[in-house]
């Protein structure tokens, strides 16, 4: 299919190819760094580093998302990239009856002990990732959820994927600046490694490329102006040498500069630069309301 809506140009822009574009720039600039994004999201480190920020970390952004997506108690309730069970946990508290689809073995771990911790009711379990998960496998839900977690190519067929398995809704979260690129990367990664650092693309394209596909979504955006919390300076500056790929002493050095600089001391944690920008981007099916 191809997008006949002009750009600011007059010509077409193709939204779907850009999206795909940006995620395989992306993720070839990693790969040639030796970095492995599924084996950063099992490190134990990483995992625990996101568990007790679930648990004693400020939980606003999670009550807020649950608050906007208005699911009812006993919706079903698939949730995409779960993680450590960060709205998962939570909905099956409600009430909703949740899946997830979760690559992380580890991370599958995390939720499993969060959520006995509250008592959640059973999750089930889908362990892969959302690319490789077949229709009847996904299932049909009430609602679909994926938050932070679209680090996908053939945005197309994912997308598309996750509206045929949701009957009611679908909701987004994405970033219009993510926190990797706003927390340093983007500066940092030119003076590490002689090259502009390539993220993802951003919820713009993302909302362009739904109204490519035919999907006209709602969209809310939020802003938060902290950081990533970390329990001391050592973890944060360790967490900046594994995501920035950091080999040499030169290299630490420069790091260790930006956030000594730049990090904030909140009591006993760090919390590191930057602010994101996060666009609730959703769309509700069924037939329309007779007037």
């Amino acid at each position: 299919m191809r997008y006949e809506s002009p750009g600011a140009s007059g010509t077409t822009i193709d939204y779907v190819c850009l999206w795909d574009e940006q995620h395989a720039r992306s993720l070839a600039q990693k790969e040639k760094m030796g970095e492995d994004r599924g084996k950063f999201w099992s490190n134990q480190d990483v995992v625990d580093r996101f568990v007790r920020n679930l648990i004693f970390g400020d939980k606003s952004r999670i009550e807020n998302q649950i608050a906007g997506m208005q699911i009812p108690p006993g919706s079903s309730v698939l949730d995409i990239g779960a993680g450590p069970g960060t709205l998962a946990v939570p909905l099956a508290l409600a009430g909703c009856r949740v899946t997830v689809v979760e690559p992380s073995a580890p991370m599958g771990a995390a939720m499993e002990r969060y959520r006995r911790l509250v008592n959640a009711p059973p999750i089930r379990e889908i362990r892969g990732c959302w690319e490789d998960v077949g229709p009847e496998e996904a299932g049909v839900h009430d609602v679909v959820v994926a938050s932070r977690s679209l680090v996908m190519g053939d945005i197309r067929t994912s997308l598309l994927k996750m509206d045929a398995a949701a009957r009611h809704a679908v909701h987004l979260y994405w970033f219009f600046s993510s926190p990797s690129a706003s927390g340093g990367n983007a500066e940092l990664w030119p003076a590490l490694h002689g090259e502009p650092y390539y993220s993802e693309a951003n919820a713009d394209i993302l909302w362009n490329v739904l109204c490519q596909l035919g999907i006209y979504a709602n969209v809310q955006v939020e802003t938060k102006k902290r950081g990533q919390r970390y329990a001391g300076f050592e973890e944060m500056r360790e967490d900046y040498y594994k995501r920035l790929s950091v080999t040499e002493d030169w290299q630490r050095e420069i790091v260790d500069v930006f956030l000594l600089e730049r990090a904030v001391r909140d009591g006993s944690e760090y919390v590191a630069p930057g602010r994101s920008r996060t666009a609730h981007i959703w769309w509700e099916k069924g037939d329309p309301t007779p007037d």
